[in-house]
C-alpha cells in the first residue's frame, strides 16, 4: 500500500516517523505531535529534509497544506531540479505553486538547467530553451549538456536569443558537433552579424 497521502489526509504513524526520521525530534514526539502542528517551521527547526519528506511520500499539494507556501521554502527543505525530474513531482509543484514559482525557484544555476532540459517538467511548467540557457551564461560544458538533451524537440534554437547563446561560451566548434551549423544559428533571435562572427561562424 501507497504511503502517499492527499492533502486533505492525515499523517499516519508510519509517516510520522520516516518524516522525522533522524532529526532533532524523537519517535516519541514524534508520533505525538499533531497534524495541525506538523509546520513548515516545524520541519526546518528539526532539520527535516528531502529524503524524510519523500520516505514520507508526502508531495507538494499536502506540504503546502502543512505550511510549505511557495517553492523557495521547498528548496529550501532540499528539493532541487532533479526531483522535478519525477513527472508526479512536477506536476503538483506546478499544481500547489504556479510554473512561474517553481521556475524562480528550481532554476538558478547550470546544473539545474541540465537537469531539467528534455525531462517532462519542460512541458508541465512551459519552460523553454531560452530560459535553460539563460542560466548557463559562463558554462559552456552545462549549455552542451542542455542541448544534448532538447534536441529531440524540433529546432531548439529557435527563438533564443543570440546574445544569450553567446553568453553561455558555446562557440561554433561545439555548435557544429551538435549538429548545429549556420542554417541554426539564423534561427536566433535578434541575429546581428557581430553575434555570427564572435560564435566563430563565417559569413
Amino acid at each position: 500500500m501507497s504511503l502517499r497521502k492527499t492533502a486533505t489526509d492525515g499523517l499516519s504513524a508510519r509517516q510520522k516517523l520516516a518524516l522525522f526520521h533522524g532529526t532533532g525530534l524523537s519517535a516519541e514526539s514524534a508520533l505525538s505531535t499533531a497534524d495541525v502542528e506538523i509546520t513548515y517551521d516545524l520541519m526546518v527547526a528539526n532539520g527535516v529534509k528531502a529524503l524524510n519528506i519523500s520516505c514520507a511520500g508526502i508531495r507538494p499539494m499536502a506540504l503546502k497544506a502543512h505550511g510549505v507556501v511557495s517553492a523557495a521554502q521547498l528548496r529550501r527543505l532540499g528539493f532541487d531540479a532533479l526531483h522535478l525530474v519525477d513527472p508526479v513531482m512536477a506536476a503538483e509543484a506546478n499544481a500547489a505553486y504556479g510554473a512561474t514559482d517553481v521556475i524562480a525557484a528550481f532554476l538558478v544555476a547550470p546544473q539545474d538547467a541540465v537537469a531539467l532540459a528534455g525531462s517532462a517538467a519542460m512541458g508541465t511548467l512551459n519552460l523553454s530553451v531560452q530560459q535553460l540557457l539563460e542560466v548557463c551564461a559562463g558554462a559552456p560544458t552545462e549549455a552542451v549538456e542542455v542541448l544534448k538533451q532538447v534536441q529531440t524537440a524540433g529546432s531548439p534554437l529557435r527563438g533564443v536569443n543570440a546574445t544569450t547563446l553567446l553568453d553561455t561560451g558555446m562557440r561554433a566548434a561545439q555548435l557544429k558537433q551538435l549538429g548545429y551549423g549556420l542554417p541554426a544559428m539564423r534561427e536566433l533571435a535578434e541575429l546581428l552579424p557581430d553575434h555570427l562572427r564572435k560564435l566563430g561562424f563565417s559569413l
